[in-house]
């Protein structure tokens, strides 16, 4: 339980200074930048007290496809919150429990009868929530929607493969160092194709505190996540994980005074009491 405390507050802190940091900046600089130092924390804690020799090059790409879909699940996120509230991040990261049933339905036989009601309230609830944003400031285009639609399909992929990789004793550092290296090379690719090398002179010391601090912070995000996901499965992970979504949003009124109209207080709850019906 104190893992998944730790790695909600990390998380949802971790997606505050996300937004901070990416208002005068770009995506795949600041992406590669914090990688980069997460993937050398990572590495050196790694190999210098673990043992991955008993790791197969299948349980190797298995941890890479697990990785990837969290490298797509990263910047489909970013390129949104560069621009829009943290508030649909917190939304959509609430349906994420919808792709972690139906994967259970479809290859962990669980009966999808019993949360039948609660992913209709959980509709219910996100309808509720963009018809009532529409007119407002909150509101967003189709291809955001459709990319924080990928964000949380991606997420729910790399948990419930990284869950399966947890289980077969895997340590959570390699999965950690893998996927951070990844999200690195990624960064760097865009960075150069944009054309945006000379960042890496002109902009690494102005932003290294800043980097720091939110590599440090991803990175004990991610491991007390992958801890918890290690001792736990991932319908319980994921009701349990229900705290991310709800402390981002309530981060982006404390942090960024954004509105939290009566409308959206009650679609959320709405998504909240569908999210817990999957589970009685």
């Amino acid at each position: 339980m104190l893992f998944i405390i730790l790695s909600v507050l990390l998380f949802s802190y971790s997606n505050v200074l996300w937004k901070k940091n990416l208002y005068n900046a770009s995506i795949p600089f600041l992406v590669s930048y914090r990688s980069l130092l997460t993937s050398i924390i990572s590495c050196v804690i790694l190999f210098s007290f673990f043992k991955i020799d008993n790791i197969t090059i299948i349980g190797f790409i298995k941890i890479t496809v697990g990785s990837l879909f969290g490298v797509i699940g990263l910047f489909s996120m970013l390129f949104v919150i560069k621009k829009a509230s943290l508030q649909w991040l917190g939304v959509y990261k609430l349906i994420g429990i919808i792709f972690t049933i139906a994967y259970l339905w479809l290859f962990e036989t669980i009966d999808i009868k019993k949360s039948a009601v609660g992913l209709l309230i959980i509709a219910l609830g996100f309808v509720g929530f963009i018809y009532s944003n529409k007119e407002t400031q909150l509101k967003i285009t189709r291809k955001q929607h459709l990319l924080l639609l990928l964000m949380t399909f991606s997420f729910s992929c790399s948990g419930l493969l990284h869950w399966k990789n947890l289980t077969s004793s895997t340590p959570p550092l390699l999965i950690l160092a893998n996927q951070e290296f990844l999200i690195f090379l990624t960064g760097i690719l865009f960075t150069f194709r944009q054309g945006d090398s000379n960042l890496y002179k002109s902009h690494m010391k102005i932003y290294f505190k800043r980097v720091l601090l939110m590599s440090v912070v991803i990175f004990f995000a991610l491991l007390f996540n992958f801890l918890a996901l290690k001792k736990t499965n991932p319908m319980i992970t994921s009701l349990l994980f229900l705290a991310i979504p709800l402390t981002t949003i309530v981060f982006s009124a404390f942090f960024f005074k954004e509105k939290l109209s009566s409308k959206n207080i009650l679609c959320i709850c709405i998504i909240v009491m569908g999210y817990l019906l999957t589970e009685l």
